[in-house]
């Protein structure tokens, strides 16, 4: 994908003061004929300023003591600072070595000739969300799971099933606040967010467990015949621009918020239009005036970077929750970039994946599912971001 910058007046809507920002310009190259951050999301300022932030036990979840009654302030906890830096550490390293492989674990689970992924879901039958998502779908191909489901030992025990001998579970990750009450009167209660860790196991990981898990979901498929007239009403309902010109390129221009796509017969099939402009429906959401991923502001190469990954993963989710499979760029020097970053910032893949599940949450929020439905409302407590109400 290639940037193209011109210098332009924005004017975000809702009456908000007008700003100067560059025409970004974030280009599809990828497979149209096959073959041929201004508030940062809870889940990564935690870890930054965990300095100071008395948090509970990253295993036992019982809430840690806070510093002086009543200061509101808190009491540092080297312990903690180190368990954090280990769960992100722990989670960059399994996505770095995937990337290493040249596999995307957001990737893998579409399946060559239109196999629907579909998002991990947890005991209750509610999505994982964030960093879970990709942590769980790394695992799911690595060991060939099928089912969607995964749980803690105890919830499978409670379910009356067995988890297997030698099984070794996953570790997903929760962030959350506990709020102390002060004890002096009139004083506002302090917030203590917290990171932990825990190990769930897949349903095939487990025996003896009703058959009520087996039962495969009723999820929706974006045909491959031609552009599907439901994709086209979704589009709608999120009142994004949309244009079509003979150019082959498929990108979203952030100062006229119009994403630009080319003429149909340029795809193989419908299928392949809606998986590209799902992708660039992601870049819409980080215009000023929705989720502000700053897009207007000059791009460095690590930045770029940052949001094609942001791009990537929220498309994948997004795509399993419409039956939309994505289509994900091969340029091999995103792979060596997305690598790099990670070594950098053992932070950088939650932050990314906070923000696509942000992305996918406003799209969610917006339109619904493919038929107009609201999308079911998501517990808390995985990735930091919004919940979709």
């Amino acid at each position: 994908m290639d940037l193209q910058t011109r210098t332009s007046g924005v004017g975000p809507r809702r009456n908000r003061p007008r700003r100067k920002c560059k025409s970004i310009r974030l280009n599809f190259r990828g497979p149209f004929q096959e073959g041929d951050d201004a508030v940062e999301p809870a889940v990564w300022r935690i870890a930054r300023d965990s300095r100071s932030a008395a948090s509970p036990g990253v295993e036992g979840g019982a809430a840690a003591s806070g510093g002086h009654k009543g200061s509101g302030k808190s009491r540092k906890t080297p312990g903690t600072v180190s368990r954090t830096r280990e769960i992100c550490g722990y989670v960059t390293e399994a996505i770095v070595d995937a990337l290493t492989q040249g596999s995307p674990p957001w990737r893998s689970p579409w399946k060559p000739g239109g196999g629907a992924a579909q998002l991990p879901l947890r005991v209750c039958g509610t999505p994982y969300r964030g960093i879970n998502v990709v942590m769980l779908w790394r695992k799911a191909i690595a060991m060939g799971y099928s089912a969607p489901f995964w749980m803690t030992y105890r919830q499978a025990a409670a379910r009356g099933g067995q988890v297997r001998r030698g099984e070794r579970g996953t570790t997903v990750i929760k962030v959350g606040t506990v709020v102390r009450e002060s004890e002096i009167p009139g004083e506002e209660p302090t917030s203590y967010g917290y990171l932990r860790s825990y190990r769930v196991f897949n349903l095939d990981q487990i025996d003896g467990l009703d058959d009520q898990f087996r039962a495969s979901a009723d999820r929706p498929k974006v045909s491959g015949a031609g552009i599907d007239p439901a994709l086209m009403a979704w589009f709608r309902r999120l009142d994004v621009g949309l244009e079509t010109s003979g150019a082959p390129r498929a990108f979203y221009d952030v100062a006229r918020d119009v994403i630009h796509m080319p003429p149909e017969d340029c795809f193989k099939d419908g299928a392949t239009y809606a998986g590209v402009l799902l992708h660039e429906t992601i870049h819409a959401t980080g215009a000023p005036h929705r989720l502000d991923r700053r897009l207007g502001e000059a791009f460095s190469d690590t930045r770029y970077a940052h949001e094609e990954l942001v791009a990537e993963l929220g498309s994948a989710m997004a795509g399993a929750l419409l039956g939309i499979e994505p289509r994900f760029d091969e340029n091999a020097a995103y792979l060596k970039e997305w690598i790099r970053i990670l070594k950098s910032d053992h932070r950088a893949i939650l932050k990314a994946a906070s923000a696509a599940q942000a992305a996918c949450d406003w799209l969610m929020t917006q339109a619904g599912d493919l038929s107009g439905n609201p999308v079911v409302a998501i517990h808390p407590g995985d990735s930091g971001s919004p919940v979709i109400a």
